[in-house]
């Protein structure tokens, strides 16, 4: 039984990870297209002098509350950063439930012979 759960769990770690990275993936790219966006809405009264700055700025945003050195002028740029903040909360917890059900649907099947149907 042992043998058959140390089997199964590698399997299921290795389908996590592929899940987890093309999420990862996916945030990161977004990510870099909103702080592009955010160069050109901001524009010329804004802090952002370039696209690296914004993007960086962006990814800041995405994983903490910011630092401050940053203040966004235009309410579409706000409405933007909403989105990003939104996103930078999925990060923590869309990985999470990946890896909550896999592991659901592996001791299912363990333990009753049978896929679980959602």
């Amino acid at each position: 039984m042992i043998k058959i759960l140390s089997r199964s769990f590698k399997k299921i770690l290795r389908e996590i990870c592929r899940k987890i990275i093309v999420f990862l993936f996916a945030v990161l790219s977004l990510t870099t297209i909103l702080g592009i966006l955010l160069y050109f809405i901001e524009g010329e009264t804004g802090y952002f002098t370039s696209i690296f700055l914004s993007i960086y700025w962006a990814i800041t945003i995405l994983f903490s509350a910011g630092y401050g050195d940053i203040v966004l002028q235009t309410d579409i740029a706000r409405l933007v950063v909403l989105f990003i903040r939104v996103l930078g909360s999925s990060i923590i917890i869309i990985p999470l439930i990946i890896v909550i059900a896999d592991i659901c649907k592996l001791l299912y099947k363990t333990l009753f012979g049978k896929n679980w149907k959602f």
